[in-house]
């Protein structure tokens, strides 16, 4: 609301600046959420609902934004959106604060005994509920998980796309459409995003061993796309437009990514440090996908130049290919994480070769136990035994005949 105030370059930099430090708190904090409420089988269906509403909202966020400029009165249309949007974020952000709680074991709206089941509910995912103690260790671990610098990777490349995306509105008004078509051909991106990741969701809800797998299949629309809208005759206006609609696929690999973070890591500081680096990642990925230098620089030369420059408008050829290079190392980097999660997973049940039920079950019931103490993934009890980090759904077809090592919390891809 403070940016209908501004009237200078400095005011709106200073504003835009706190705006985008308090957003950046959204994602990582409803990763966070996702985990501690749900089981890794639920996971993957709540993580795409609410983000499949960035597509939902997107959708009507152009007739909101109509509607609104054809307010009558003395202040400007965009003084306007901003104090009204602004409004009813802040009320709906107090709202957040006073109903949804910090965890199962402080919910004032649950019962003691609701409390008690909401907690049993997700002792299998062995990543805890939430601590406020920042263990450095755990710091310096998610520095060198290469597991973790993947998903980092993979969060760039995902990005890159969406701050190419920020231009989508021109590209398509470069089609030949007027302004008010635009806003117009604009909706069916956002409600096709939407469409995309709840499908994404189910999917992984369905094939819960196959969630990179989903990941690299929702990269083929998009790769499609951008052939579309760069080969095409500049005349085929609606093929192009298409091309646009079909990049709505690239948000599932996010949703992806997310719930990996969510089920595949613990130890809270390690989480949480994850979760930054993938973040920060993704920030760094949509100033690629922004700004001006030609795509061949961008590739070659150095993190941090525009792909979308303004000598190629309104076909924008070199941030085109970015996003679909950025769409290919996005499937490359996918695969490349399953095979990791495959070889631990190999080596855990190579490990338990040879022991007891018994045995199997006391390190399952001490791996619980250490799962709620704010030991990570690397050190639980299994992993610390074997050498191991043994923390999701083991990757096996749903022909392969269970292991007696399942349900030890292998790693999920």
């Amino acid at each position: 609301m403070i940016t209908a105030t501004c009237s200078s370059f400095a005011g709106l930099a200073t504003v835009r600046f706190m705006l985008g430090m308090f957003e950046a708190t959204i994602s990582p904090g409803f990763v966070a959420i996702t985990g501690i409420w749900w089981t890794r089988q639920e996971q993957a269906s709540r993580s795409a609902i609410w983000v499949s509403f960035l597509g939902f909202f997107g959708t009507i966020g152009g007739l909101i934004t109509f509607g609104i400029g054809h307010i009558e009165g003395s202040l400007a249309t965009w003084k306007l959106i901003f104090l009204i949007l602004g409004a009813f974020t802040i009320v709906w952000g107090v709202l957040f604060v006073l109903v949804v709680p910090d965890n199962p074991a402080t919910c004032k709206w649950l019962t003691q005994e609701e409390r008690v089941v909401a907690i049993q509910r997700v002792v299998e995912n062995k990543t805890g509920t939430k601590s406020t103690t920042f263990v450095k260790a755990q710091v310096l671990e998610a520095l060198t998980d290469p597991k973790i610098l993947l998903l980092g990777l993979i969060s760039f490349v995902n990005a890159v796309a969406s701050g190419g995306l920020s231009f989508g509105s021109i590209i398509i008004k470069g089609f030949g459409f007027t302004s008010l078509q635009t806003t117009l051909m604009n909706m069916p991106l956002s409600f096709l995003q939407a469409i995309f990741t709840l499908i994404g969701g189910y999917a992984q809800h369905k094939f819960p061993n196959a969630r990179l797998i989903v990941g690299s299949v929702a990269m083929i629309p998009p790769i499609i796309g951008t052939v579309l809208i760069n080969q095409l005759d500049a005349h085929n206006k609606w093929g192009r437009l298409v091309g646009v609609w079909l990049l709505a696929g690239y948000p599932t690999g996010f949703m992806v990514l997310l719930g990996l973070l969510a089920t595949n890591v613990a130890g809270s500081t390690k989480k949480s440090m994850a979760s930054a680096m993938v973040f920060v990642m993704y920030c760094v990925g949509q100033i690629v996908g922004e700004f001006s230098f030609p795509a061949h620089v961008c590739l070659a030369n150095r993190i941090g130049p525009q792909c979308f420059k303004a000598n190629q408008a309104p076909s924008y050829h070199g941030g085109i290919v970015a996003m679909l290079i950025g769409f290919i190392l996005n499937i490359v980097f996918n695969l490349t994480l399953r095979v990791l999660y495959q070889l631990e997973n190999k080596k855990r049940d190579k490990a338990l070769e040879g022991k007891s039920q018994e045995e199997i079950e006391a390190l399952k019931d001490e791996s619980r136990v250490q799962g709620f103490d704010n030991v990570t993934d690397k050190h639980n009890v299994s992993a610390l035994m074997f050498g191991l980090g043994l923390f999701a759904d083991p990757i096996r077809s749903s022909s392969d005949t269970p292991s007696k090592s399942e349900g030890l919390s292998s790693i999920d891809g």
